[in-house]
């Protein structure tokens, strides 16, 4: 009969468990290998605290060994003036020989009752995820969207060769999309706003990120909290991240950002990782997005992403992305991801804010 063990996460565990979390992962080829500095970066460095780790084990004549895993990451929420923390699931598997011995949904459940008095809410986001957590008091608020905006001529199809070349390399994938993208920049166009552009050392030290949140959090309902450390843990120093960071301040008052990502094999596919502009007015949304795409394409970007949620934004900006984004050809091909939610006693205790939409982009998604 096989042996299994449930324990906390130690340190002693972060070679042994990244390199299961790479075995399981080597079939995806939108993504290298996960390099160690970038589990310690999450489970460690994160502005609400370290993550809560457990592992799963089973003995073996040489000793025990991890075959399995769930994590929760915390992450700053505000609601108004209110300050909430939420655990993002993370890296949760059990390897596929062991799925018909190991009851892991039972050994979740005990995760979440040792958790529960540190979050006001849990959340997970993958395909699939929804009701496999039903019984745990998860509901689906949402399908990802994945809006696109392609920005040279023939862009699926160079596109579609590169992701036919990922199947077999994930070097081959990268390099025709940047190839791609390197003939097809278009020419200078004058755009009606200037974006300043910032470097993550130069953003993270900004006088624009010092108080944006102060400013903006008022009337952005229950959102990822936006300091200017959330995001540096997210985005700037994230290991391997390789992005710019854009913003504009209206003169009359008003400001935007948008950052973006061109890693993990998107060369010449940009995404919008997150965006935030305050106030939530639809034609200033439209002016800078405009700005956006004009900097993109001078640069050979193919096309530009963002994801987000039916209710992930306020109406009147959700229009301005539909209307000048399109839903992806590509996510047809994909699984739906879904974005499940609970509120913990602690949570549900804390009245609107566990009846609140929440502000969905690519913050949410702790890779």
């Amino acid at each position: 009969m096989t042996a299994f063990r449930t324990r906390r996460f130690e340190a002693s565990d972060e070679l042994e468990l990244n390199a299961v979390f790479n075995q399981i992962t080597r079939g995806d080829s939108k993504r290298p290998p996960r390099p160690i500095e970038q589990l310690r970066w999450l489970w460690y460095n994160a502005p609400g605290g370290s993550t809560d780790s457990w592992v799963v084990e089973t003995e073996e004549d040489t000793g025990w060994r991890i075959i399995g895993h769930h994590a929760l990451t915390p992450i700053r929420f505000t609601f108004g003036d209110e300050d909430w923390l939420c655990g993002k699931t993370m890296n949760t598997f059990i390897l596929p020989e062991f799925r018909d011995k190991f009851l892991y949904l039972r050994f979740e459940q005990r995760c979440l009752r040792e958790a529960d008095a540190r979050y006001d809410a849990t959340y997970s986001i993958a395909p699939g995820t929804a009701r496999l957590r039903t019984a745990f008091g998860y509901e689906n608020i949402g399908n990802w969207i994945r809006l696109e905006r392609g920005l040279q001529p023939l862009h699926l199809i160079c596109r579609g060769v590169a992701e036919l070349a990922g199947r077999y390399s994930y070097r081959a994938r990268v390099g025709l999309l940047r190839a791609f993208g390197s003939i097809s920049a278009l020419p200078t166009r004058t755009p009606v706003l200037e974006l300043e552009e910032y470097t993550a050392a130069e953003a993270v030290s900004s006088q624009f990120f010092a108080d944006f949140w102060d400013e903006a959090r008022g009337e952005a309902g229950m959102a990822p909290r936006r300091d200017a450390a959330d995001l540096d843990w997210r985005f700037w120093k994230h290991p391997g991240f390789e992005g710019t960071t854009l913003t504009y301040s209206w003169p009359e008052g008003g400001r935007a950002y948008f950052i973006l990502d061109n890693t993990a094999g998107h060369s010449a596919v940009y995404s919008i990782v997150d965006f935030y502009i305050t106030p939530a007015n639809p034609q200033r949304l439209d002016q800078v997005l405009d700005a956006l795409f004009i900097w993109c394409a001078q640069r050979g970007a193919l096309a530009v992403n963002f994801f987000t949620t039916p209710r992930g934004l306020p109406p009147q900006l959700l229009d301005v992305f539909i209307r000048k984004m399109k839903p992806s050809l590509m996510q047809r091909f994909e699984p739906a991801k879904e974005l499940p939610r609970r509120f913990t006693p602690r949570g549900r205790g804390r009245g609107n804010g566990a009846q609140a939409d929440w502000n969905a982009t690519e913050i949410l998604m702790i890779l």
